[in-house]
């Protein structure tokens, strides 16, 4: 049975969501921790054990407004 990439949200580490951005890990979380994250429209999800976790499309969204400007 083929996969639907439309169904289910891509979700990255902080490590790849931090080089995808172009940023540290460190900035990444001060970025979340001063509210800044959600600026650009990208919100941290958190699994049960409490690890960082961002959607691929909202990072992408965010590249790509910050590239229109």
């Amino acid at each position: 049975m083929p996969k639907n990439d439309s169904q289910e949200p891509v979700f990255l580490r902080i490590g790849a969501a931090a080089r995808l951005l172009g940023v540290s890990i460190s900035t990444l979380r001060r970025l979340e921790k001063n509210g800044r994250l959600g600026e650009y429209g990208v919100k941290v999800y958190y699994t049960p054990t409490r690890r960082r976790r961002y959607k691929k499309s909202e990072i992408l969204e965010a590249l790509e407004r910050s590239a229109q400007t």
